[in-house]
């Protein structure tokens, strides 16, 4: 494997589902997105790339500029831990799950 190789699949960072929940799921059409993120991971990372994958979360999740979430949602790691702005270690199989921060229940 050529130098250029290892730095390409080094950098490539880790494949991971999206779950969407409530407005989100019902706006992008479909329960999930796989999305290509970095290991290291923030809010504004993973946010960037949602708006890539599906423009109509923006005004709805995601700021206008898919730059960041809107304050009424969050992201949350295979249920356990929540996504930030410092960011958060992935791994391969990991799913994120994107939620309306004020649901009711």
């Amino acid at each position: 494997m050529s130098m250029m190789q290892r730095h390409n699949k080094a950098s490539a960072g880790v494949r991971v589902r999206v779950e969407l929940f409530g407005m989100a799921r019902l706006v992008c059409g479909c329960p999930a997105l796989e999305l290509q993120l970095h290991d290291d991971t923030t809010l504004a990372d993973v946010a960037r790339a949602l708006a890539i994958a599906c423009p109509a979360l923006r005004g709805v999740a995601l700021t206008t500029e898919g730059t960041g979430l809107l304050e009424s949602y969050t992201v949350n790691l295979n249920g356990h831990t929540f996504v930030t702005e410092t960011g958060v270690h992935l791994q391969p199989g990991d799913t994120l799950l994107l939620f309306s921060s004020q649901a009711g229940g």
